[in-house]
């Protein structure tokens, strides 16, 4: 649920700021910043949290099944298939 929540956030940031304004980067490096010990904060993988936001709108649907499956496999899902539906969101 934290990932799919960041990626809402970092959506909601460049809906309000732009792509371009580098929303991604920055929330990177201060994430690093406040939560050195934290790992899964790189750029990479925050968007991988985007597009699961970005996939899965349902916040239901993310506790109940998303939220159940290895980050991995979220991220391989949502590389690989391409349709909502097929996806399940």
């Amino acid at each position: 649920m934290l990932y799919w929540q960041i990626g809402r956030d970092i959506l909601s940031r460049q809906k309000q700021q732009g792509w371009g304004a580098k929303v991604i980067d920055r929330l990177a490096k201060d994430l690093k910043i406040a939560f050195p010990e934290m790992q899964g904060f790189s750029r990479t993988n925050l968007l991988y949290m985007r597009a699961l936001a970005e996939a899965y709108s349902d916040e239901q649907f993310v506790q109940q099944t998303a939220g159940q499956t290895p980050w991995f496999h979220n991220c391989t899902i949502i590389d690989k298939v391409k349709d909502p539906a097929e996806r399940g969101g």
